[in-house]
Formats: structure tokens, sequence, C-alpha cells
């Protein structure tokens, strides 16, 4: 049997219990009634609704997630030049060194490039009075 799709499973569903009632809603089948099996089709139809509740939630969880780390970025930001600031440790501590920071005595200077000659210009082609 081939794997079926959730929007099948519900149209199969539908179509059971609309063609069990039609033609033979008091008949048992593999010792399921028709009440019993509208009782049990429910359950993926709660369980499914669950799902989109908690895909709702997840979603504001995430902006909620999303607000806090910002917060807490500018916290860190905030710690980190605290800690530059300090004259007990500044930009050149061990301190500032454990939390990842190049303290100022192995920054390296930047290297100046030479400059480029520039180019002349060169004049558009064909006759200015075109134009």
């Amino acid at each position: 049997m081939s794997k079926l799709t959730t929007k099948v499973v519900s149209q199969r569903r539908d179509q059971f219990l609309a063609s069990w009632r039609e033609y033979a809603s008091a008949a048992t089948f593999a010792g399921v009634s028709l009440e019993q099996f509208e009782t049990e089709s429910k359950k993926p139809l709660e369980v499914r609704g669950r799902m989109m509740a908690v895909r709702t939630q997840l979603g504001g969880m995430k902006l909620e997630r999303d607000k806090v780390d910002e917060s807490h970025s500018e916290m860190l930001t905030a710690i980190a030049n605290g800690i530059r600031a300090d004259p007990a440790h500044g930009p050149d501590s061990p301190l500032y060194r454990s939390l990842g920071f190049i303290p100022k005595s192995e920054r390296k200077r930047p290297r100046g490039r030479a400059a480029k000659a520039a180019k002349p210009a060169t004049p558009p082609e064909g006759d200015a009075d075109a134009a």
C-alpha cells in the first residue's frame, strides 16, 4: 500500500463516513461500528488541532527569543565595554582576552597601502558636438 498524505487521509475519512452512513449505517466491519469509527476518526483531527496550536505558540516563542537575545547581546556589549574601561582590568588584561577579544598589546598595526596612480580620463569617442 502506498503512503497516504494527510490531505488524502482526511479525504478518505470523509468518504468512508459518507458512504458508510449512506449504504450500511447499521453494519459492522472488522469489528468496528459506524459510531466507533466516527469516534476514532476524530482523534487524528484533535491531534492536528493541538499541533497547530503548538506551531502558533512556537512562532510567538521565536519572536520572544529573538527579543531576549537582542537585549542580552546589548548587555554583553555593555559589560565588555565596562571591562575595557575598568582601570583594574582594561583592554590589555587576561580577563579581556579570555572573553575572546584581542588585547591591545597583541593588536597589529594596520599596514599602509601604496596609493595607486590615477589613470587620466579618456574622452568619449565620437564628436562632442553631436550630443
